[in-house]
């Protein structure tokens, strides 16, 4: 009988601590695994029914700069969502410096603070701008010259 007691607390007491541990792994899982520069955190897998454009810029290229209007532009599109990083996020940049770019520049779209290498395991691009289409957490294109409003739409197979 008195293992059985025993027995009884130690079943309760592992019930206890499993919860806990449940509790505490799914209020880490809420958190998501894309923070932005922004402020916010998202899950990568909610852009999964999306087209996502993830814009790899710096604000020390031309190019990039002329790109922000057009990338705004199509951020307004209907299952299209665009995501941007700066290229000196890789290594030295600090977030004040690319939120003050973002100001500057008039981005309307989202700025990754999260490397996306640990999303979409891609590599550091050699130059910027350049440009991943992300289909269903897949990268299916690169785009490595700058882009217009039109070419990114012919890009992702949409009609204007």
């Amino acid at each position: 009988m008195l293992i059985i007691l025993e027995f009884g607390h130690i079943y309760n007491a592992m019930k206890n601590y499993l919860k806990i541990l449940l509790l505490l792994i799914l209020a880490g899982c809420k958190q998501g695994d894309l923070e932005f520069t922004q402020g916010g955190k998202e899950f990568s897998i909610n852009y999964d029914n999306e087209i996502v454009v993830l814009n790899v810029w710096a604000d020390w290229c031309p190019p990039c700069i002329k790109e922000f209007p057009y990338f705004n532009k199509l951020n307004e599109l209907e299952g299209v969502t665009v995501l941007g990083f700066h290229f000196d996020q890789f290594d030295l940049i600090s977030n004040e410096d690319v939120m003050n770019s973002l100001t500057k520049f008039d981005v309307q779209f989202k700025n990754l603070k999260t490397d996306p290498r640990e999303i979409w395991g891609m590599d550091i691009p050699d130059h910027v701008p350049t440009t991943y289409i992300i289909e269903n957490g897949e990268i299916t294109k690169e785009l490595i010259k700058p882009q217009t409003y039109e070419s990114l739409i012919a890009e992702l197979g949409l009609s204007q």
